[in-house]
């Protein structure tokens, strides 16, 4: 799903996925030891990973994603990111905690700019998970599978649900920048 934008809306469109990937690679130990992040396969693996997500993932939200989808398109962002980052990723691949990060912050971004239909969840991060019961017990940057993120997500939803509020909603309300 290619958005139809201004230049202008292009430029903002542009800056969010600096944002948003960076916040997803910060302090995950992505790539191989001597590979730095701008590295040219690096910012190759980058834009491919972008375009993928524009291209394949991002028309499952369009008109609105429901849950085991958000999952399926979480696990098919990790697939595809193992398969163009072969040969520069780290002995971990393209971790669970990564993938969620990017994906979730990426339609957080165009949810909030109207583009896309609420997500069924929200961004997780060290912010997120201190504001729940794991917090100290789990770091996003090493979740490597579903079920941890899983867990996470349906605290998050307890949380939400008790102040009549969604995940995203929540999220919004409870997320602040150091």
């Amino acid at each position: 799903m290619k958005l139809a934008m201004t230049k202008e809306q292009e430029f903002i469109v542009n800056e969010i996925w600096i944002l948003a990937w960076n916040a997803s690679v910060q302090r995950a130990k992505l790539y191989k030891k001597g590979l730095s992040s701008e590295d040219r396969k690096a910012s190759d693996f980058r834009a491919s990973v972008i375009a993928y997500i524009e291209g394949e993932v991002f028309q499952n939200y369009k008109s609105g994603c429901i849950e085991e989808q958000h999952y399926k398109n979480i696990e098919s962002l990790i697939v595809k990111a193992n398969t163009l980052g072969s040969g520069i990723l780290g002995p971990d691949g393209y971790k669970y905690g990564v993938a969620q990060k990017l994906l979730n912050l990426a339609v957080k971004y165009m949810w909030c700019l109207g583009h896309i239909k609420e997500p069924p969840h929200c961004p997780v991060d060290r912010i997120v998970i201190n504001k729940t019961k794991f917090k100290d017990k789990v770091n996003w940057t090493e979740i490597k599978e579903r079920k941890p993120y899983e867990d996470v997500v349906k605290e998050i939803k307890g949380l939400a649900s008790a102040k009549s509020l969604t995940p995203a909603q929540w999220e919004l309300l409870n997320y602040a920048r150091r």
